[in-house]
Parts: structure tokens; C-alpha cells; sequence
């Protein structure tokens, strides 16, 4: 009987450290899993820290764009008035008058697609803001996974004696 009890004890030992090992196994891979993961994650930060600086260039340039156009418009538009306060002469519809009207109109809707331009890059810009706080909050949570798992577990684990009998 004590024979048996002993290589019950034995088997139930060699099962323990076979489960110790193969936990350690998947701790090891789920570490390797995290890391890599949060390394993907970072350089889609990377990426999108880059998408953000391209976002507010072209917001920079838009802004500068509506700027000129308007100094463009406001250049019509004496010319207008110019044209319209002549001394001595009628007031008059020649082309170079619906010239500088069409020019009015072209340089309006100019401003109206740049404005429209900045609004969807700004829209871009919200998103990217706050993907990039989603990406920085998963890189956290990631990073106090890797510290939970390697520090902490792995650091109780190793106090697991497992005898044999």
C-alpha cells in the first residue's frame, strides 16, 4: 500500500511540475505576445503622431490660402468701386466690369472649398487627437500588463516549490 501511496505521490508531483513548466511556458508567450503587441502600437502612434504634424501643415496652408484670397477679394473689389465711382462717365457694363464681377464670384467660392478644406482638416485633426490618446492609453495598459506579468507574477512564481515525494 505504501508503495502505491508513494508513486501516487510521485505521478501527482511529476503532473505538478509539468503544469508549473507549461504555465510558465504560456506566461512567457503571453509576455511576448504583450510586448509585440505594444510595439505595433507605438509605431501606429508613431504614425499617427506623423498624420497629426501633416494635418495642422495643411491646416497652416489652407489658412495662409484663404488669407491670399482674401487680399485677392478685397483687390476686386476696389476695383469694382473704382470702376463704379468714375467722374464723368455712365455707369456702364462693359466686359472688363463682368470680368472683375466673374473674378468676385471665382474668388468667393475659392474661399467657400478653402473653408470647407480647413473644416474637414480640422475634423481630421479631433480624430487623429483622439486616436492618438486611445493608442497612448492602450500603450499604458499594455505596459502595466508587462510590469504585472513579469514583476509580479513571475515574481510569486518563483517562490512555487513543488517537492517530489
Amino acid at each position: 500500500m505504501r508503495t502505491l501511496i508513494d508513486g501516487i505521490l510521485q505521478q501527482v508531483a511529476s503532473d505538478q511540475q509539468r503544469q508549473f513548466e507549461a504555465t510558465n511556458r504560456a506566461l512567457k508567450k503571453r509576455i511576448s505576445e504583450t510586448r509585440s503587441s505594444k510595439e505595433k502600437l507605438e509605431e501606429h502612434l508613431a504614425a499617427v503622431f506623423k498624420e497629426i504634424s501633416n494635418a495642422e501643415d495643411t491646416i497652416t496652408d489652407v489658412n495662409k490660402a484663404i488669407e491670399d484670397k482674401g487680399g485677392a477679394l478685397r483687390l476686386t473689389g476696389t476695383r469694382i468701386d473704382l470702376r463704379k465711382e468714375r467722374p464723368n462717365v455712365e455707369l456702364c457694363r462693359d466686359p472688363a466690369t463682368y470680368r472683375l464681377i466673374q473674378e468676385v464670384d471665382e474668388i468667393t467660392n475659392d474661399v467657400a472649398q478653402l473653408r470647407h478644406r480647413l473644416k474637414l482638416a480640422h475634423d481630421s485633426l479631433k480624430a487623429l487627437c483622439r486616436r492618438q490618446l486611445d493608442l497612448e492609453e492602450e500603450i499604458q495598459i499594455k505596459a502595466s500588463t508587462i510590469y504585472i506579468d513579469e514583476v509580479q507574477v513571475k515574481g510569486m512564481r518563483e517562490s512555487i516549490l513543488i517537492t517530489s515525494f
